[in-house]
């Protein structure tokens, strides 16, 4: 049997899971259409999620929507941000930002202590990742090294 991880996976990818009657309970048979709801919440807002998608303007999409879905199964909370919002950046546990111009305006905007204490990642822009799977590659694995890091910078933890 799956656990609620391995159903919520499962629902992300779409795949429906179905379980014979005399194993599933009430619960059992309402399990997987939860997990569907949960997963296909694509709109975090920003103050609920710790992680800033930034310079995601240019980004069609399909694209934005597969990186938030991937970001999610990785169990981060992102949610597409702006970078003019200085709030909104200055609490965030951690920043993905595409494009270098762009990670150089927010350093040199930022002060050194929050720059240290913020956990990002900077990747290609938006155009270069529509068309390269390596740059798609190496995104997703800083996503996967993001949602190994403890949440030390959270303001509730």
């Amino acid at each position: 049997m799956l656990d609620d991880h391995g159903l919520r996976l499962l629902a992300e990818m779409g795949i429906d899971v179905y379980l014979p009657r005399a194993e599933a309970g009430a619960q059992g048979a309402a399990a997987p259409a939860d997990a569907r709801a949960a997963g296909n919440a694509d709109t975090t807002s920003a103050s609920q999620a710790d992680i800033l998608l930034l310079g995601h303007e240019g980004m069609a999409g399909k694209l934005l929507t597969d990186l938030l879905r991937a970001a999610r199964m990785a169990g981060l909370a992102v949610a597409p941000g702006d970078a003019k919002s200085v709030g909104a950046v200055a609490s965030a546990r951690g920043l993905i930002v595409l494009g270098d111009r762009l990670a150089r305006e927010l350093g040199a905007a930022m002060p050194a202590q929050r720059q240290n204490a913020i956990d990002w990642v900077t990747a290609a822009t938006p155009a270069e990742l529509a068309r390269s799977t390596p740059a798609r590659r190496a995104l997703w694995g800083e996503i996967k090294r993001l949602s190994r890091t403890p949440a030390r910078n959270r303001p509730d933890a």
